[in-house]
């Protein structure tokens, strides 16, 4: 054996060997960490979800800058691995070679056109990072992004020359690698001659397997680990709707994430796939709005948290130390996160559990939350001070209420906010006349309803929310009826994803989905109108990016005869009310208002009106509107309306609805 040869196989395992000590360091709390059920399988629609999001670029293509050079730098990495192989074997036998396999024709071909494609994307990753540089790159670590870049140049530009030194010294190559026989061309009018053409190639191949080295050995520290780890963490990604929480074991030690050892394994692989990207920053309400939560940072923090406590086992604690308390209750629940990230990382559920150890163990919770969760405890619905029952919204309608062991088509949830909140009872009066107008058979519960409990589950009292399900399961139980309709997504998330995990399963339908169809079926007339609509619509969080319903709310208004104009964020990139994860009985300060930043994205429109479909979204946007009014040079405030709203007003309007018609809506 040579001595150039005994020395690249010292350098090489020795590296290996390094590398091999810094990757062990990062498996050790991954392979400790609690299993998660139901992560693994069903094999097919994960191994799509790899194809699609990993080597299709899916989510990462919504930026075509971004994701076209990631894309060019993703298959020139895979492609390269070939020159890897070739790297390596060389470095364990002079013999080895892919010559058998096309090494020196297509393999050949397909090195040198990913070379470039690899160096142009190299390029654009440094104009996006050093002169584009948006601001959610801002809390990035912005010199690891600098110094992979360097060793990616490094690898390509490396061996580029090593085959252009080699086409020199004769390499049969030379006609399938055009770039590399161009290097060899010049090389060749500076003066390197055939002689020289040997030593050059071997300086080359050590530079370029230095570099390779290098950069396995500089990875495991670095926010690049996704090379390794994205296709693991898109495969076990989360399948269910991103609304449906994971329930809580009252009967474990501990309640809630308290300690990062607690993290479940998909749950601390996240930690180690964040690419820093900042996409879920970029579309984070709170972080808009001045909050002291990014997504980003917050998956950083926890990251850099396990990494010290497996080096030094610090004391700090996770919550109140790694991550403040006022991060964790800054964030909304709305998903924009879930939706941006393009490995599928998991900040929310993070955020949940955290509030989970907050409000069951330590008994810490803003005021707001802490009212709001001890009027569930006592009167059956948050909104403390209320001064209507649950029943005098409808006195005048002559309601059915179904009683224990009675029988309806329909059984309409009212829910809290609509029940209680004077300017929300329009929105299901209107409901009511629309019913009743296609001769839909429905009641409500009356006094035996109460909160289902999801405010008091997403700011982290599960106990309490648990309470709530099985009273309510065992009401819904004792009555029979065909479907559940609300005009709450909250509400419908709860019953149509979350109960069944303690029994009650029902058929569920957000009232969008009931008046749509009702109008497909022709038995809610289709409205013409005459002008211009001015209207625009705002996407519930909870029925659009969680339950992935955008569709009817638009076919609603389509049915009164409105023409949507969408606001930039809309539909699954939609910008949140701010009223989600406890934020509607929080005291917000004046200078972090989710719902006044919607409030202008909703006037940059030009629309008069704000189509909701949310008793939730309706206050915070018809709140935030008048604060936007206030800021605009006296102009008018945008109406804000649901949707049963408008089509109530349009049906009314209409020169068919007199006579008999006008009579079942009086």
């Amino acid at each position: 054996m040579s001595i150039e040869l005994t020395l690249r196989l010292i350098v090489i395992l020795a590296a290996l060997a390094w590398a091999g000590v810094r990757f062990w360091r990062l498996a050790r709390p991954l392979f400790a960490a609690p299993a998660e059920g139901g992560r693994l399988g069903p094999f097919l629609p994960r191994a799509k979800g790899v194809v699609v999001n990993v080597f299709g670029h899916a989510r990462l293509l919504r930026k075509r800058y971004a994701g076209s050079l990631h894309l060019m730098m993703f298959f020139g990495f895979v492609f390269l691995l070939t020159a890897v192989v070739q790297v390596f074997g060389a470095g364990f036998s002079p013999l080895f070679s892919l010559d058998a396999i096309g090494g020196s024709t297509w393999i050949a071909l397909g090195q040198d056109i990913f070379a470039v494609l690899l160096l142009v994307a190299v390029t654009m990753a440094l104009v996006q990072r050093l002169v584009r540089a948006p601001a959610r790159f801002e809390g990035s670590n912005k010199s690891d992004a600098l110094i992979i870049l360097l060793l990616v140049t490094a690898v390509v530009v490396s061996m580029l020359f090593q085959h252009a030194f080699q086409i020199l010294d004769g390499d049969p190559s030379a006609p399938w690698r055009p770039v590399s026989s161009g290097l060899a061309t010049g090389l060749s009018a500076l003066g390197a001659t055939n002689a020289a053409a040997s030593t050059g190639a071997t300086i080359f191949a050590w530079v370029h397997m230095l570099a390779i080295l290098g950069f396995l050995i500089y990875l495991p520290g670095s926010k690049h680990l996704h090379i390794v780890v994205a296709i693991p963490n898109v495969y076990m990604r989360n399948l269910r709707q991103t609304g449906r929480l994971t329930p809580v074991d009252l009967e474990q030690p501990r309640l809630g994430l308290a300690e990062i050892e607690q993290l479940p394994r998909k749950q601390t692989l996240d930690l180690y796939a964040c690419t820093e990207c900042g996409r879920c920053q970029e579309m984070c309400p709170a972080h808009a709005a001045g909050k002291p939560l990014s997504p980003k940072r917050l998956i950083m923090d926890m990251r850099d948290h396990l990494l010290e406590r497996e080096k030094d086992d610090a004391d700090v604690p996770l919550v109140g130390g790694a991550i403040k308390e006022e991060t964790i209750w800054a964030c909304t629940t709305c998903g924009a996160c879930l939706e941006a990230c393009p490995l599928f990382i998991e900040q929310m559920p993070k955020i949940v559990d955290m509030r989970r150890h907050l409000s069951m163990e330590a008994g810490r919770v803003p005021d707001g939350i802490a009212g709001a969760t001890l009027s569930i405890e006592q009167r059956g619905h948050p909104w403390a001070g209320t001064r209507f029952s649950r029943l005098d919204w409808c006195r005048d309608l002559d309601l059915r209420i179904l009683g224990p062991g009675e029988e309806t088509e329909t059984l309409l949830w009212v829910g809290c906010t609509a029940a209680l909140d004077a300017r929300a009872q329009k929105v299901v009066r209107s409901l009511v006349r629309l019913l009743r107008y296609a001769g839909e058979e429905f009641a409500i519960l009356g006094d035996d309803e109460r909160c289902t409990g999801d405010p008091a589950r997403r700011t982290g009292n599960d106990y309490l929310f648990q309470l709530q399900a099985t009273a309510n399961i065992e009401t819904l139980n004792a009555r029979k009826f065909n479907r559940i309709v609300s005009i709450c997504p909250h509400g419908v998330n709860t019953f149509k994803n979350e109960y069944p995990d303690f029994g009650g399963k029902y058929e569920v339908l957000h009232h969008s989905e009931l008046l749509s169809m009702l109008i497909r079926e022709k038995r809610l007339p289709q409205i013409q109108k005459e002008g211009a609509s001015t209207i625009t619509f705002h996407d519930p969080c909870y029925l659009g990016r969680h339950m992935r319903e955008f569709d009817a709310p638009r076919a609603v208004l389509g049915g009164a005869g409105e023409a949507i104009t969408e606001m930039e964020r809309s539909r699954e990139k939609s910008f949140c009310c701010g009223s989600g994860g406890g934020h509607a009985f929080m005291v917000e300060p004046p200078t972090q208002r989710v719902n006044l930043i919607r409030a202008q994205q909703a006037r940059e429109t030009g629309a008069s009106t704000v189509a909701t479909a949310c008793p939730f979204c309706l206050l915070m946007l018809d709140d935030g509107c008048k604060a936007e009014a206030r800021q605009s040079d006296g102009k008018a405030p945008l109406d804000v309306r649901d949707i049963a709203e408008i089509l109530d007003e349009a049906l009314m309007a209409a020169d068919f609805r007199q006579g008999e018609s006008a009579n079942v809506r009086s």
